[in-house]
């Protein structure tokens, strides 16, 4: 990256587990000074073994930051962390509602002390809801947001996804409302406060299934493997599983000829007469006769040599050893904390500073010296 879009720009991150550590990482990849303000103990994420799961879990989340430690209880630390206020342009925090008011950094006081702050709050359900002061981790979110009412088999128990996706999707929220809010300090001179719900973050992806549940009065439904509404889904290879998306007529027509299975092509014969969706059961059979026949590489090659999109089923070593994956420089590696040794972690989608994926995570309180001019104090406390 030639000029780095965020290097004149300060960001403290009081936070924990997976959402604010996302964000804070998006905009240090963007050039901006992050620094990591920890209680004694330190982020409840960090791993107390080395390349466990806890370690790799927190330093995916917390390359390229510095660290302060700081024990927000004590009037040295409150005064530390004016100091640290007064020097930011941002603040991010996902702790729960009411802990950035007990510990003195929160959006009232640190607008007293920095008016000019850009300050988000991502929380679960937002500062002023009914449901404020409820515990919400991310599994709650997705019980509560409709997807795990969505994942999973027609007649089987609603299932969460396999991934933290409300977690990295409000996080990613809290970086554009930082993005956002900078924008709007540049034209206006005046900082902004942004209270943002988990729920309300997963509720923006429902699209068209909110409108159907509450204006059309067809509550969407599991589905399984296939797709709600559209011809696409996944099907049993001879030695895994692909995705096979012949949504247009050509696409159709393709698939049926390579199936040498005319017998498909009434059901699609025009863009206005499209009845696959009713006979979805029957047409899935002679689709899934054919693919349990052959090898995932064939059923991929035969698709794509005619032009029907088609995929293999990726576990994550498999996606880790494409060649797009490793093209696109998505499989990365940063160094451990500790200095010795190395912990892969994913790329970023989007250009990054130089140093994004050189420096690991800090030690709890590493940069206390270099940033405000004092040790960090005691260590972490015996278990």
């Amino acid at each position: 990256m030639d000029a780095a879009p965020l290097s004149d720009i300060r960001v403290l991150e009081f936070g924990h587990y997976i959402a604010g550590p996302f964000c804070s990482q998006i905009l240090a990849d963007q050039g901006a000074d992050v620094i990591k303000v920890e209680p004694p103990d330190g982020d409840a994420s960090r791993g107390t073994e080395t390349l466990s799961y806890n370690d790799v879990y927190f330093h995916a989340l917390n390359r390229n930051k510095r660290s302060v430690m700081l024990d927000l209880k004590s009037g040295a630390g409150q005064e530390a962390l004016v100091t640290l206020l007064r020097s930011a342009d941002v603040v991010v925090t996902n702790y729960a509602v009411g802990i950035p008011e007990r510990l003195g950094f929160g959006h009232v006081r640190a607008r007293d002390v920095n008016p000019r702050l850009v300050y988000v709050h991502a929380s679960g359900f937002g500062n002023d809801s009914p449901y404020a002061k409820r515990p919400a981790f991310d599994g709650i979110i997705q019980a509560m947001s409709g997807l795990v009412h969505l994942t999973g088999e027609p007649d089987g128990m609603p299932m969460q996804a396999g991934l933290f996706v409300p977690d990295h999707v409000t996080g990613l929220y809290a970086a554009l409302a930082v993005m956002f809010g900078l924008s709007r300090r540049e034209a206006t001179g005046e900082g902004s406060f942004t209270d943002l719900s988990m729920l309300d973050s997963m509720m923006s992806l429902l699209g068209p299934c909110l409108a159907e549940a509450v204006q059309l009065g067809a509550s969407p439904m599991r589905v399984g493997s296939k797709v709600r509404r559209s011809y696409a889904g996944t099907y049993t290879a001879a030695d895994g599983y692909v995705y096979l998306a012949p949504m247009t007529l050509r696409m159709w027509t393709a698939l049926a000829g390579v199936l040498d299975a005319p017998e498909l092509l009434p059901y699609f014969a025009a863009p206005a007469a499209d009845t696959r969706l009713d006979h979805r059961d029957e047409l899935d059979r002679t689709i899934e006769a054919w693919t349990r026949a052959r090898p995932v590489a064939e059923v991929v090659a035969r698709m794509g040599d005619v032009g029907v999109p088609c995929s293999p089923i990726f576990s994550v070593d498999a996606l880790a050893a494409d060649p797009h994956v490793r093209h696109r420089g998505m499989v990365r590696s940063i160094p451990l904390e500790s200095g010795v040794g190395e912990v892969i972690v994913p790329g970023s989608p989007l250009p990054v500073v130089d140093t994004a994926f050189a420096a690991g995570p800090p030690s709890i309180g590493q940069h206390n010296k270099e940033i405000l001019g004092i040790a960090p104090g005691p260590g972490p406390s015996a278990p």
